[in-house]
């Protein structure tokens, strides 16, 4: 399970890092980098002593997107991919890493340490939460490399800032700033560089201090689904259904009689399973 390629993997105090580690490139992205990153999310969201998930970047970059050493990078870096090629069309890395993110049980917090372009823009948009220095700069860059958005960047990056934002970044392929990054709803805080996985960390604790993980796991589930409604019944209707199932369990009870009894909450372990149930 250890035998990753500029990637490193820790887990302490229920909080596992994943980390980009390749940083005389800037950590530019690789094939064997990115399945590996899926892989230490899937072993992440699989291990019940992990309650949280960072991601972050070795050195002074999160990451600059692939790594370019020629015109024909990226028709290499297809052929090697030999796992994204299915019977039903070809499914490039950072969209599945995005995919598992979105599947994921357990939050993931983008500790994002220096510039994240590229493919780094586009897996850190997938995550739940993004922490970034002030010093970091990103860009949708395609455009100007020829090619299109990946990562599932053309889903998330609405979502998160607009369309009309969106749009702009994507269209421009223009290099942006973490005020800019901030101001448009892309970041959650932005922070000196020297706090970045300081206040990652500190963000990701509350996890395992504070919440049950079962209902962190449900409540991604239904933001999740609420965006394919059309209509706020829907979600309510999901909402409702969840939260019926939910008023007798251990986690309940436990959430309220920690509360009656000043104390902390110590929640049962996850339920391996809240996904399907909901």
């Amino acid at each position: 399970m250890d035998d990753y390629e500029d990637v490193t993997y820790e887990v302490s105090g229920g909080v596992a890092v994943v980390t980009l580690d390749a940083p005389e490139r800037r950590n530019g992205m690789r094939v064997r980098m990115l399945v590996d990153v899926l892989r230490a999310l899937d072993r992440a969201d699989r291990d019940p002593d992990v309650r949280a998930v960072i991601v972050t970047g070795a050195g002074e970059a999160f990451s600059v997107g692939a790594a370019l050493d020629g015109p024909e990078t990226l028709t290499r870096a297809l052929v090697e991919d030999v796992d994204g090629h299915t019977p039903t069309g070809y499914r490039e890395p950072a969209g599945r890493i995005s995919e598992r993110i979105f599947e994921m049980q357990k939050p993931v917090i983008a500790a994002i340490n220096g510039h994240a372009i590229g493919g780094g823009a586009t897996i850190a948009a997938a995550m739940d939460i993004r922490i970034a220095s002030e010093e970091a700069r990103f860009g949708f860059v395609f455009t100007r490399r020829g090619v299109v958005p990946e990562g599932a960047s053309s889903w998330f990056l609405p979502r998160l800032v607009g369309i009309g934002r969106a749009t702009d970044w994507i269209l421009s392929g223009r290099v942006f700033d973490a005020a800019e990054a901030y101001e448009a709803g892309f970041l959650t805080r932005v922070v000196p560089a020297d706090r970045v996985m300081t206040e990652a960390r500190s963000y990701a604790e509350q996890f395992v201090r504070d919440t049950s993980p079962t209902s962190v796991a449900l409540s991604k589930c239904l933001l999740a689904s609420a965006w394919s409604h059309s209509h706020p019944g829907r979600a309510a209707a999901d909402e409702s259904r969840t939260y019926a199932g939910r008023v007798d369990s251990a986690d309940a009870r436990e959430g309220i009689q920690s509360f009656l009894e000043r104390r902390p909450a110590v929640f049962p372990p996850l339920d391996p399973t809240p996904a399907e149930r909901f």
